[in-house]
């Protein structure tokens, strides 16, 4: 008998008879049968939102309060209906969010047009954000691999290290900047993908809405883009793969091409660090990592190319 079928059917073997838990025991089995139950292929829906609805159900309360004062014979019965108001939360879940944090784990937002209140307003930092150019890759929110852009993006940080959006809280798993949360936040739902994929027929916010009237700078981005597009950074990786090796000098020029040109706008035009990637998007630098290389910065102030992952799987945008 399975794990599953033995939590299903708690009076097959004395390990598993609910008849011997503890309340710890049973919070355990709670949290291992939302998680069986949102495994399944079929329920799109995550176990902390299962978790969630069941935590605020009043009879699963009741009972949960009640544990330790329960024979034996009454734990069976009480635990078979919880497994019966799982089932019914995993099935029927309510259309609202719970702020449970899974849209939030998956990855930050991407602003649309609508947002710029928000930030005009400083309800959200301008050093939270970031730009994704024209040509880069990118995880889909709706689907486990990279792609590249067609167009200019705007998102939230993430934390470092993962995708997991920056203000999502780590302890309490709330977003603390729920009431003023962007856009797609508000459509996303962890249980129904089809709110936020009907989201992008809506326009996404560009460095254009944010920086067309500040004409001095607008005019040296266009510039940036024209000298630093992405497509660059990719031939140069590709020359390198085919020459073996041998075009190394051109794609640490045109690293240290693109270094200087951020550096150089950002020192003239008074551009606060915290706030480059937001002007120029990532950093050639960055970027190398998408091609399996880091760079790295020897004593003497050389910077040199190294080897450090397979490049991810890549699909073009649709």
């Amino acid at each position: 008998m399975s794990d599953r079928e033995s939590r299903r059917h708690p009076g097959g073997g004395e390990g598993h008879s609910p008849a011997l838990w503890n309340i710890e025991q049973f919070r355990e089995n709670v949290f291992r049968y939302a998680e069986e139950l949102t495994d399944d292929p079929d329920n799109p829906v995550p176990k902390e939102r299962v978790l969630l609805q069941l935590d605020r159900d009043p009879e699963f309360q009741t009972i949960l309060q009640k544990w330790h004062r329960l024979c034996g014979a009454e734990k069976v019965r009480d635990w078979k209906r919880v497994l019966e108001l799982a089932e019914t939360h995993a099935r029927e879940i309510l259309p609202s969010c719970l702020m449970c944090g899974e849209c939030c784990r998956r990855g930050s937002p991407t602003l649309h047009v609508e947002d710029l209140s928000l930030l005009r307003e400083g309800k959200i930092p301008w050093d939270a954000l970031y730009t994704l150019r024209r040509g880069e890759p990118v995880h889909s929110p709706f689907k486990d691999e990279l792609f590249f852009l067609l167009d200019e993006r705007i998102k939230l940080r993430e934390k470092p290290g993962g995708r997991e959006c920056l203000f999502l809280d780590g302890d309490t798993q709330e977003c603390t900047i729920y009431a003023d949360r962007p856009l797609q936040c508000r459509a996303q739902a962890c249980w129904d993908p089809k709110p936020g994929e009907e989201l992008t027929a809506q326009p996404y916010l560009t460095r254009r809405d944010i920086f067309s009237e500040v004409e001095i700078l607008w005019d040296l981005l266009e510039e940036h883009d024209r000298q630093c597009a992405f497509e660059k950074l990719s031939a140069a990786f590709k020359a390198l793969e085919e020459t073996r090796g041998q075009t190394v000098d051109q794609v640490l020029e045109l690293l240290a091409y693109e270094d200087h040109f951020r550096n150089f706008v950002a020192e003239k035009l008074n551009i606060p660090r915290s706030q480059m990637e937001l002007v120029f998007g990532r950093s050639f630098a960055d970027l190398v990592q998408v091609f399996g290389f880091r760079v790295e910065t020897e004593a003497d102030g050389t910077r040199v190319l190294v080897p450090d992952a397979p490049p991810e799987k890549t699909e073009k945008s649709q």
